[in-house]
């Protein structure tokens, strides 16, 4: 029997597909209708796909700790940079420079892996800082390109080092599963779990703390993503203007509800997750945990 999915497994890292699809989110059509529409154009995929598994950075992860560290400015204060930096791999996402030093003691010094959507912006700003692109070990890029695939594939070949470029029409799954286009930090999680990680330590991650946006601006990241020309902020609180970070894009309570589904999954096996998340996501949290007690 056909599915809305085509030949694709019915789950994504293993949580089954929902049964019914969940209400779209996002001021963008649907995958469903820009696969139709992208597919009239030419050359490009034009169906949902199973994940493109990279044998290279499989072996680059194998039986490795990870910790995965978002830009969320509540990590300010908190000295959690040695914990980071004693990882085997330290990936972040979005970035375009190297930690500053003032910064260190909460975020850690190092950059293993760039997690980053590679849209005209960001790869304005990797250029600006190209140096830090090419220490990269590897960069993992978790969203939609087909528009700007070619450049986004000159570019990562001029860097010259080692990519991955997670399949669209898998993304686009993942998004009709989760109800929205998502963010990149979420994809980006989605990706890595798809390999035999050891331990994936999740960190600075709040979606946009937990839909109610920030408590804590001006930070290192701040200043990177105004420079960049990520959003505007305003002059009386210094926090970001919310239409400039298109949420009308990227929903967050579908990508709330979603990483309810991660921990359900993922937590107690290699899914870690720091003190915000496992406080705002304690419900699930303390289910598994208490279901991986009565299993003992």
């Amino acid at each position: 029997m056909s599915n809305w999915y085509g030949d694709c497994e019915p789950n994504i890292i293993n949580i089954p597909l929902s049964k019914n699809l969940a209400k779209w989110r996002s001021s963008t059509p649907t995958p469903e209708q820009q696969l139709r529409d992208l597919s009239s154009r030419g050359p490009f995929v034009s169906q949902f796909k199973d994940y493109n598994y990279d044998k290279n950075l499989a072996n680059f992860l194998k039986g490795k700790r990870v910790a995965y560290v978002c830009p969320s400015p509540h990590l300010q204060g908190l000295g959690l940079g040695e914990k980071i930096d004693s990882y085997d791999i330290v990936v972040r996402v979005n970035q375009a420079y190297h930690m500053p030093e003032k910064d260190w003691n909460d975020y850690g010094r190092r950059t293993d892996v760039l997690v980053n959507c590679m849209n005209i912006i960001k790869i304005n700003a990797l250029k600006q800082n190209i140096e830090f692109a090419k220490s990269m070990k590897y960069i993992v890029c978790p969203m939609v390109s087909m528009w700007d695939i070619q450049r986004v594939h000159d570019f990562l070949d001029e860097i010259g080092q080692p990519w991955h470029n997670v399949c669209d029409g898998y993304l686009f799954k993942v998004f009709r599963e989760v109800g929205t286009t998502c963010n990149t930090g979420l994809t980006g999680i989605i990706t890595l779990l798809n390999y035999d990680v050891k331990e994936l330590y999740v960190t600075g991650m709040t979606f946009f703390n937990m839909n109610q946006f920030g408590k804590v601006y001006g930070d290192t990241y701040q200043d990177a993503a105004l420079k960049g020309g990520n959003f505007r902020t305003s002059a009386i609180d210094n926090t970001p203007i919310v239409k400039d970070l298109r949420m009308d894009i990227h929903h967050q309570q579908p990508q709330i509800d979603y990483f309810h589904k991660i921990i359900a999954y993922h937590y107690m096996r290699k899914l870690k997750l720091d003190d915000f998340l496992l406080e705002n996501f304690s419900k699930s949290v303390k289910f598994i945990e208490n279901k991986y007690k009565g299993n003992k």
